[in-house]
């Protein structure tokens, strides 16, 4: 039995002695002063649903615009982010005026969070909604 122990405890010696911890090598590297500049491509559907009535004789009617995809750009510095979306015509979602009527979408957003406090000014305009049912 001792003869099982002392080995048992060399054995442990020696694999303690020998395994080497492993090192840190993440290079971690702020990006407080640096620009950062975003796009987004977005398939969202703008629609607004209008229900009136009882359950049994609910009528619903949804309206949505006729642009489809819509591009944003942002950029972003220290506290400070500002983003400008649109609906570009040259989009084939987008440029079905013809058979839908014309609709128009923009929106513009600036974000400040100093400290812990966030503040978000948003501004949107839509324009040319089409009945869809």
């Amino acid at each position: 039995m001792n003869l099982t122990r002392g080995v048992c405890v060399l054995l442990f010696l020696l694999l303690a002695l020998q395994v080497d911890a492993q090192r840190d090598t993440t290079d971690i590297k702020s990006y407080a002063d640096q620009v950062m500049i975003r796009a987004n491509l977005d398939t969202n559907i703008e629609s607004y649903v209008f229900k009136q009535g009882e359950k049994e004789n609910e009528t619903k009617q949804i309206f949505s615009i006729n642009n489809k995809t819509k591009v944003s750009f942002s950029i972003d510095y220290r506290i400070i982010s500002a983003t400008i979306s649109f609906a570009p015509r040259f989009f084939a979602d987008n440029n079905d005026n013809n058979l839908k009527g014309s609709s128009s979408y923009t929106d513009f957003s600036v974000r400040f969070f100093p400290n812990r406090l966030i503040q978000n000014l948003y501004y949107k305009n839509v324009k040319g909604f089409i009945l869809k049912i």
